[in-house]
């Protein structure tokens, strides 16, 4: 199984530098860059503080990594919920673990990483995002509202692993990550230097969000909150789950009046998970405990939903519901806890979110309105510039210049905006079973297929993959159209004797390839694409480092090495290419021979100890090297500086 290895600030950093120049950031087009309208505010204030926007990634596969979090800064996101650790952090998540054909489905649990590699990511991904500011690359000046970011913490599961000395340890060094910001501004290289005296602020996050999934003692939830913000000073959202609405009140929204009759609810989470009313009495007994210590606490809505898996995509008897059936139902659990506790309940919300919804969502008083599985789909991370764009139309329709005077004009109302924002809850809420973009007749077709297979070169350049990875893990190589007579050879008489040749025909100009050490084999990639087969697993494969290259061995791959060797594995067999830079020419090495051929391929000289009198040595491994070499030399993205600086950190 594929793992995913996280970069040094100083890769990121020749990442995003060089390939700013060409108008892109991991992929991520610079024209669709969120950047606010002059004449709107769209800033919230979350947990004491600002956010020049409230949308976010909620917890999940775009907030794991350095470049998730900074494509969805890119995006327009200002609050990035962190995805969740906790003390298991070697889990083995099976692959595939996304499914995001229809509704969206998944089999994940928390952070893929070990907890201090974790830290890394989100330590990096605070000091990167300070350094774009300062640098001034995406163009706002620096101290512009624009970079207001604020990260969010996320654990789980249980107090005896939220209170032990690694994961209190984690939550205590994001508090303060000091030491580790200064330690890696000294270590910047000489071409950094500019940055190594940024003052960056050490408190990359004093709030978090409480998953209350996977099996969470319900009893425990009061404890876990008290731990957190009595001995840790932290600001807390409790994640409540769906399962609150009851049996059946879920099963006849879900099954009958959307339509997904096809889906089976798990019985059993029901009645283990924390019921309506103790999660209202908790609340309320967890505000008041909170504000006698002059933190806050609040609620998200929701977790996702258990439900029996009776396809074939996962192997595991169950999976996670999410998507637009679950919007409906996480809306309507908003509606009855806020009913219970009043407007001043501070409320952040995450389910099925998209373009569509996300206005009516900001109005209803939430923050961060946060978004998963729409961004799984076509068009990844820039699908946030509509979410944004709607809210400042909705803002100029209304006549308003900020968020909380168009919650009140939503709702009519004058004065208190709490209050209007229930208001909008009461009006937003009951529609939603009603409207047909919820249904499952709207949202039961998955991604069209074309019927031919994935193949190493040429594929529809349609470039789906590029954007649906959350990680940015799948490249495109201007490689350009190819017509090669590729020439074979066969050892007679101590010497390599042209046998046999084929035609190689590439007919894209730009080859698909896939970076190994940002791709964990989620899948969403092969599900979009209109091929079978998938991106993460037939096209080229490139590691970023020696040792993970030498370290997943029964993986095909390539590596290129920092004396500009490219070394590869196809069908397990290894080869060596080199370009000699005086001459032009390549050498080339497989197990059996060592050559070197011209810039034309003709063999300039050979040696083939090893080879049996007879056998034939078949070159198309040369030649994918070669194609894949020249590509990469002429590529102007983040591959181009990954693979080939090499540089110093």
């Amino acid at each position: 199984m594929a793992e995913l290895f996280g970069l040094s600030l100083t890769q990121h950093l020749d990442n995003i530098f060089n390939e700013a120049a060409s108008g892109s950031i991991y992929g991520f087009p610079l024209d669709k860059l969120y950047v606010p309208n002059a004449d709107t505010d769209v800033s919230v204030s979350f947990q004491g503080k600002r956010a020049a926007t409230p949308l976010g990634p909620a917890s999940g596969p775009h907030t794991q990594m350095v470049q998730n979090i900074l494509l969805s800064f890119l995006g327009g996101s200002r609050i990035m919920e962190l995805k969740t650790v906790q003390i298991l952090d070697e889990l083995e998540i099976p692959r595939p673990c996304i499914d995001a054909r229809t509704v969206g489905y998944n089999v994940e649990w928390s952070q893929e990483l070990k907890l201090e590699d974790s830290y890394h990511e989100y330590v990096t991904a605070w000091m990167v995002l300070k350094i774009i500011e300062e640098s001034e690359v995406l163009g706002p000046k620096k101290g512009d509202p624009f970079y207001d970011v604020v990260f969010d913490m996320s654990v789980g599961y249980d107090l005896k692993g939220i209170s032990s000395p690694q994961v209190s340890g984690w939550i205590r060094k994001v508090i303060n990550a000091a030491d580790a910001i200064s330690q890696r501004l000294s270590q910047l290289p000489e071409r950094y230097s500019r940055f190594r005296n940024l003052e960056i602020d050490p408190v990359i996050s004093n709030t978090l969000t409480l998953s209350t999934f996977h099996g969470c003692p319900r009893d425990e939830i009061q404890g876990i909150v008290e731990y957190l913000v009595d001995e840790l000073g932290l600001d807390v959202l409790v994640k409540m789950n769906p399962t609150q609405l009851g049996y059946e009140f879920v099963r006849k929204t879900l099954n009958e009046d959307l339509g997904y009759a096809h889906i089976e609810l798990d019985g059993h989470a029901f009645q283990a998970d924390l019921q309506f009313e103790e999660g209202v009495a908790m609340m309320k007994r967890l505000v008041r405990f909170a504000r006698d210590r002059n933190r806050r606490v609040g609620a998200k809505f929701t977790n996702t939903l258990v439900v029996k898996n009776a396809d074939s995509f996962f192997a595991e008897k169950e999976m996670y519901l999410s998507g637009t059936p679950l919007h409906v139902l996480s809306m309507n659990a908003m509606r009855n806890f806020r009913r219970a506790l009043g407007s001043q309940l501070p409320v952040s919300f995450s389910a099925g979110i998209d373009a569509t919804n996300f206005v009516d969502a900001v109005c209803c008083g939430m923050k961060p309105v946060t978004t998963c599985t729409d961004l799984l789909h076509k068009g990844g991370y820039t699908r946030q510039l509509n979410y944004l764009r709607n809210l400042e139309k909705a803002l100029l329709k209304q006549g308003c210049q900020t968020i909380d005077e168009l919650i009140l004009a939503q709702a009519g109302a004058t004065g208190n905006v709490a209050e209007a924002a229930l208001t909008n809850v009461e009006r937003v809420v009951p529609a939603l079973v009603k409207n047909p973009k919820y249904h499952h007749a709207r949202n039961h077709k998955p991604p069209k297929k074309v019927g031919s297979m994935l193949e190493f070169f040429d594929c529809l350049n349609c470039n789906i993959c590029l954007p649906v990875c959350p990680n940015g893990a799948n490249i495109s190589l201007p490689v350009g159209k190819q017509s090669l007579e590729m020439n074979h050879y066969q050892w007679q008489n101590d010497q390599l004797v042209a046998s046999r040749n084929e035609r190689l025909q590439l007919e894209k100009s730009a080859q698909i390839a896939n970076l190994a050490d940002f791709c964990n084999e989620c899948a969403n990639c092969e599900v979009f694409c209109p091929e079978d087969g998938g991106p993460q697993l037939l096209k080229p494969r490139f590691f970023s480092s020696q040792q993970t290259y030498a370290e997943f061995d029964d993986y095909d791959g390539f590596y290129l090495g920092e004396n500009g060797t490219l070394t590869g594995r196809m069908d397990g067999v290894e080869y060596v290419l080199a370009r000699e830079s005086q001459t032009g020419n390549y050498r080339f090495q497989t197990p059996t021979a060592k050559m070197v051929l011209n810039q034309q391929d003709v063999m300039v000289s050979a040696q083939a100890d090893t080879m049996t009198e007879g056998a034939e040595l078949n070159m198309t491994p040369y030649y994918r090297m070669k194609l894949l070499y020249q590509g990469l030399q002429a590529s102007k993205d983040y591959a181009h500086t990954l693979l080939q600086g090499h540089q110093e950190e």
